[in-house]
């Protein structure tokens, strides 16, 4: 009995040694045929699925292995920098871009940290001119401190309460701009009522007023930036004899106030 044992296994192994076996072909096939994304995704559903959905140009325009050159354990370095691809403009020379980009697959998916500064001028330079160029309480502000979310637009109200309780939100840009709001500048239309809750005395004066100014709109007189004082000429030229004009340097010397003519 052991003799025929003996026999079967030697013929077995002599057999093996004879002919080649089917999966080896099938294997050489296997390693030949180029990775793709649904390959990945047998263990990396998670980060196709991010690509499928919300991938951007990581989708479209190139695949799993043009970032991941390699896998662990034979390659070490399977997580590539965003430098690689990324380059050539201030934005792509912040050092850590996983701070707003954490998630390389959906890359658009920003997520900002509590202060960030810097690297959001990078991409909104104009901005970033105007909080210097114009100094405001908002120049000493982070731009997450206002915008906690990317494109997110904050309303005025959430922070600065209206001048006056019938001012709607979107009239706050009527006359102020976020990031330069102490530059002041208006339309030729704007209502008087969005000056008076600031200036009550000079349109209260207008509205007892029996003269022409009475029936004109702040903005027709103090036209396009705030605090404008026009002189009384560019609208009446110089209406008295040469001698009064000569005694007179200042036409509210008789007059008044232009709010109040005497």
């Amino acid at each position: 009995m052991k003799k025929f044992i003996g026999q079967t296994i030697l013929a077995v192994f002599l057999l093996g040694c004879t002919v080649t076996p089917n999966w080896g072909a099938d294997s050489a096939a296997a390693a030949e045929k180029p990775l793709d994304r649904e390959f990945c995704r047998k263990c990396h559903t998670k980060e196709i699925d991010d690509i499928e959905t919300k991938g951007m140009a990581h989708k479209t325009e190139i695949d799993c292995v043009d970032c991941h050159a390699g896998h662990k354990p034979k390659s070490f370095e399977n997580i590539p920098r965003c430098s690689l691809c990324h380059s050539d403009a201030p934005h792509y020379n912040q050092l850590q871009c996983l701070n707003c980009h954490r998630n390389p697959h959906r890359p658009l998916e920003i997520k900002f940290p509590k202060k960030a500064y810097a690297e959001c001028l990078t991409c909104h330079e104009t901005q970033g001119e105007e909080l210097q160029q114009f100094p405001s309480y908002h120049s000493t502000l982070a731009c997450t401190d206002c915008h906690h979310q990317h494109k997110d637009l904050p309303e005025c109200t959430s922070c600065h309460q209206s001048h006056d309780p019938t001012m709607a939100e979107e009239t706050c840009q009527t006359c102020h701009a976020p990031h330069k709001p102490l530059q002041i500048a208006y339309s030729d239309d704007t209502p008087t009522s969005f000056c008076s809750p600031c200036h009550a005395e000079a349109t209260g004066l207008l509205e007892k007023t029996q003269s022409k100014h009475g029936q004109l709109s702040c903005a027709e007189c103090h036209m396009n930036q705030h605090g404008t004082i026009p002189a009384c000429e560019e609208c009446h030229g110089k209406p008295h004899a040469p001698g009064i004009h000569n005694k007179f340097s200042s036409c509210g010397e008789c007059h008044g106030t232009a709010h109040q003519l005497n």
